[in-house]
């Protein structure tokens, strides 16, 4: 069963979180988690901004509200993600969203973790990803594009960051970070709306970066761990996330909303934590847009409905 130890040890609380998890539907724990770990994740974003904003000296709280923020995008998502395992419709989904999350937490603890968990998080975005793209249908068709850039993004970025990959790695894992977000509406099948406002949420980010370049680069760096992305490729790719959060909302599903507010706020996958945050993103994004594939658990209108 998910999240029992036959060591007698139970690293990241994962027989706990087990524990707490299977009274509730899968569908509760993907809105609920998803919307605590795309919380903390985004908490994290805005104290980036408010650290790096060309305003003077950045008010001390601000330092404080980083310092905890970065713990919370870690043992947050670490915990939703476990969670989402145990509930989740295939053991490849488990075994995937379970080491991504507890890897994650214990490189927290213990940075010498922090090799294998760059490691393991790729092979957990394969699990995670490779259930919901079988078959021929339409539906498993359109997920193709956003799952596969995403999981290449994170063994690039990743692969780089560690030196296991060469430094232009990097730049091919930034571009796959951002094309995957491009093609995220794709998943979910977005509506016209939720079309335009992304593009319209395109379009400012690249009149802003036209208009002050030095400053949007920065941004785009801190934030969203992007080095020299392309701009109009960097402005699709927050249309294409925004597209995805107005689905989300307007459609009242709460994992897609939860999703893209992740990958929007994760950016590219360059370290462990926002590794996590993209393959918890990913799972979300690609559950919400299928039907359950197995009968581990069956999916809910918020967590698992078809597409």
């Amino acid at each position: 069963m998910a999240g029992e130890s036959t060591h007698g040890t139970d690293p990241a609380g994962v027989r706990a979180v087990a524990e707490r998890v299977r009274p509730r539907t899968p569908g509760e724990v993907r809105a609920v988690g998803g919307t605590l770990a795309a919380a903390a994740v985004c908490l994290l974003a805005a104290a980036r901004i408010a650290l790096n904003a060309p305003l003077g000296q950045s008010p001390a709280a601000a330092q404080t509200v980083h310092v905890v923020a970065t713990a919370a995008a870690v043992v947050v998502p670490g915990a939703v993600a476990v969670a989402a395992g145990v509930v989740a419709d295939t053991d490849w989904e488990l075994v995937g969203l379970v080491a991504a999350g507890t890897f994650a937490v214990v490189a927290l603890a213990a940075p010498v973790a922090g090799v294998p968990a760059a490691g393991v998080l790729p092979v957990a975005a394969v699990l995670v990803a490779g259930p919901r793209l079988a078959g021929t249908e339409r539906a498993a068709i359109r997920r193709w594009p956003f799952a596969g850039l995403a999981v290449v993004a994170v063994a690039l970025s990743l692969g780089a960051s560690t030196g296991v990959l060469a430094a232009g790695a990097r730049s091919l894992g930034t571009t796959a970070a951002l094309v995957a977000l491009v093609a995220a509406p794709l998943s979910v099948a977005a509506s016209r709306r939720s079309l335009v406002v992304g593009a319209v949420a395109a379009a400012l980010v690249a009149a802003a970066a036209v208009a002050a370049p030095f400053v949007a680069g920065a941004a785009f760096l801190a934030v969203a761990a992007a080095v020299d992305p392309n701009v109009a490729v960097a402005a699709a790719a927050v249309g294409g996330g925004v597209a995805v959060v107005t689905e989300g909302l307007h459609r009242r599903r709460v994992p897609v909303a939860a999703s893209g507010s992740l990958l929007l706020a994760a950016g590219v996958p360059a370290t462990v934590p926002r590794a996590l945050a993209v393959v918890l993103g990913v799972h979300l994004l690609l559950v919400a847009g299928a039907p359950s594939t197995s009968g581990r658990a069956s999916g809910t209108a918020n967590g698992g409905e078809p597409a």
